[in-house]
């Protein structure tokens, strides 16, 4: 694979796909077995395993649903791609920490690494061939509704520190002193704020995917993550800035075999990406279209 092992990463948003069955739409509680019932609910469905459409079908509400639908078939198309198999052959299996993996039935076959991750309506997963790299991402969204008011009725360092169990002190401390340079709008700053605490957030959690330990790692708190750089948002939506340059440190060490990236897409996602190549070629996002891009044929 050389030096530069090239990394794809695909997005996909579900918020338009699978409509639930028009005669069922204004139903007072519309659940995943209803939804199940339409045409491209069903479809879709198809072309998972038994056991994965179970899974999928397990969630109540069709959003949960949609999520793990998505999922599912992103990371069977990335099998056929990176792999050159059939669809059929494109079995998801686990490694020893229930992380999602490929495990091909011949030794001799191509093999490749794998993460996905999903919020809101969108659904990312990021992949390489081989099987040497580590990948994670993650996806965040601002969810300004909910965390402004708590902001204000809490005070900003309140809030943090719910989360102390996942920050270093250190992180902890750099978060609640953040603010924006130029802004006088209060409600902005904390804008800006809860961005920046959501970028912590991101980045985080895309390392860890990366190890495979998610969020119930040990060492949580020792990692750190210090002079975050907060993607700007896109003025027209869309793709917004990337920011590559992140210290990460753990249990007081600079790491430098990693490689890291968070980018923000819309007013209120971003993605951040790790690999553990530093010289790896990130591939800029492709949003897919589920038709021509993901489904087969």
């Amino acid at each position: 694979m050389g030096d530069n092992p090239k990394v794809f990463r695909w997005l996909l948003d579900v918020r338009n796909l699978w409509p639930i069955p028009d005669h069922k739409v204004h139903q007072p509680s519309s659940s995943t077995a209803q939804w199940a019932d339409g045409a491209d609910a069903k479809k879709a469905l198809s072309f998972l395993s038994s056991d994965e459409k179970a899974k999928v079908l397990r969630f109540y509400f069709p959003k949960d649903a949609k999520l793990s639908l998505a999922s599912n078939l992103l990371k069977r198309c990335a099998i056929t791609y990176a792999c050159h198999i059939a669809w059929s052959d494109a079995s998801i299996s686990e490694d020893h920490n229930r992380k999602p993996c490929y495990k091909p039935r011949s030794p001799n076959a191509l093999k490749m690494e794998f993460n996905v991750s999903h919020h809101g309506t969108l659904v990312a997963l990021v992949g390489c061939n081989g099987e040497t790299q580590k990948l994670g991402i993650d996806i965040v969204q601002l969810n300004w509704d909910k965390d402004y008011p708590a902001v204000l009725k809490e005070g900003f360092p309140a809030w943090v520190k719910v989360y102390e169990l996942v920050f270093s002190d250190r992180e902890v401390a750099d978060i609640i002193a953040y603010s924006l340079p130029g802004l006088s709008d209060p409600c902005e700053q904390i804008k800006a704020k809860l961005r920046h605490f959501y970028a912590h957030w991101c980045l985080k959690e895309a390392y860890v995917k990366m190890t495979g330990e998610a969020l119930l790692a040990r060492w949580l708190k020792d990692l750190e993550f210090r002079n975050v750089r907060v993607p700007e948002e896109s003025d027209h939506g869309g793709w917004g800035q990337t920011c590559s340059v992140h210290e990460v440190w753990l249990k007081g060490a600079k790491l430098t075999g990693i490689k890291m990236e968070l980018q923000a897409f819309g007013e209120e996602y971003m993605l951040a990406t790790a690999v553990s190549e530093p010289n790896a070629l990130l591939l800029p996002f492709k949003e897919l279209d589920l038709k021509h891009d993901v489904l087969p044929e």
